[in-house]
């Protein structure tokens, strides 16, 4: 993979790369340096005390609760790219951190998966070298890998506070921006408002970013439930549209109670 998490509009990584992502079973636990929490909402619903690193690891979607999906951590050196992130407009900042890493704002405690998921079920290829190659890359292609993240905060409001932020941080940047991420750049070129029902508040967007001069969909959505924020960036390998995260989010969503 390269080397940020999932990088955003890394649909041309390499056939071998993805094969290693949907052939993985799990990894290591993938965490984030906490921040110092210095700031609070308003108007938010409190709810049960922010979960730590450990529980949040243990309600991270698995392999196992959904058929048709394989799950990695992602690495220390991919959240330290991603941490380390610029954009070249400061009010895109909480929104990339969102398309980056995950969960936005001062969050106490983070985890983060790689999830594969390829739709349907795929047929035995058969023929020649050549007519196998060509369905395997075929099925490659048809596969969407979500960024998965998971941040508990210190109480509803400042995770309340985050989702504010964010969803400004959008509106200010719906004509796009850049952002680096280690030496790599990407260029989004439109930040739009789609549709999520779930949790105690939600946010989506489609995501266009120039990928070799051609224009390329992603989905981010982003959802409160009481102290924690679960986000997916969704990336197809074939730069079509990804498809719906909404099976994964519903699965982490209950998992989470």
């Amino acid at each position: 993979m390269q080397t940020a998490i999932v990088r955003r509009g890394a649909v041309a990584a390499s056939a071998v790369s993805l094969a290693l992502l949907l052939a993985a079973c799990g990894g290591e636990d993938g965490t984030k340096d906490s921040k110092v929490d210095k700031a609070g909402g308003e108007g938010t619903k409190q709810s049960a005390p922010a979960k730590s690193q450990a529980e949040l690891e243990k309600l991270m979607f698995a392999k196992t609760d959904l058929k048709g999906y394989e799950v990695e951590a992602p690495t220390p050196a991919e959240l330290k790219d991603a941490k380390a992130a610029t954009v070249d407009k400061k009010e895109c900042a909480t929104l990339n951190e969102a398309l980056v890493v995950g969960a936005p704002g001062p969050e106490g405690a983070f985890a983060a998966r790689k999830v594969g998921h390829s739709p349907g079920t795929p047929e035995k290829a058969t023929g020649t070298i050549e007519e196998k190659t060509e369905a395997a890359i075929q099925a490659i292609n048809n596969v969407t890998v979500n960024l998965l993240s998971l941040g508990s905060y210190a109480d509803g409001d400042t995770a309340g506070k985050a989702m504010a932020d964010l969803k400004k941080s959008a509106e200010s940047c719906a004509s796009g921006f850049t952002s680096t991420v280690a030496t790599e750049k990407t260029e989004y070129t439109k930040v739009a408002p789609a549709s999520y029902t779930g949790g105690d508040e939600a946010l989506a967007y489609t995501v266009t970013m120039d990928f070799d001069g051609e224009p390329m969909q992603s989905r981010l959505v982003v959802v409160r439930q009481g102290t924690e924020i679960l986000t997916t960036y969704s990336v197809k390998f074939s730069g079509g549209e990804p498809a719906s995260s909404k099976d994964l989010l519903d699965a982490q969503l209950k998992k989470l109670g």
